[in-house]
């Protein structure tokens, strides 16, 4: 779990996740309320993941699957990304650049 850089304070799962579902790039901790951002590299494994869950798409047409199979697959990894994305938020007191 995340773990705020001014106070050291750990987040927990749901704090994690209200926390990485606002539009904005700034997060504000829970315990200390000063602003936290997203490290460029825990963005970039976010995204990935997010991807990843397209992933039956191209397979289901290579492979000949159904679509309820091909939907089943992606509800699966769906749910194990939004299990995993609080697990890969790091956080930083300054914004970085995305590459």
């Amino acid at each position: 779990m995340p773990t705020c850089k001014h106070c050291k304070n750990q987040w927990t799962w749901k704090q994690s996740m209200k926390a990485s579902w606002k539009m904005s790039s700034s997060m504000r901790c829970p315990y200390c309320l000063s602003d936290q951002y997203a490290t460029a590299k825990s963005r970039r494994r976010t995204m990935i993941l997010n991807w990843v869950v397209l992933l039956p798409l191209p397979l289901s047409t290579l492979m000949d699957l159904s679509l309820t199979s091909s939907l089943l697959m992606m509800v699966g990894l769906f749910a194990s990304a939004l299990l995993l994305i609080p697990k890969f938020l790091e956080l930083s007191n300054e914004h970085e650049v995305f590459w």
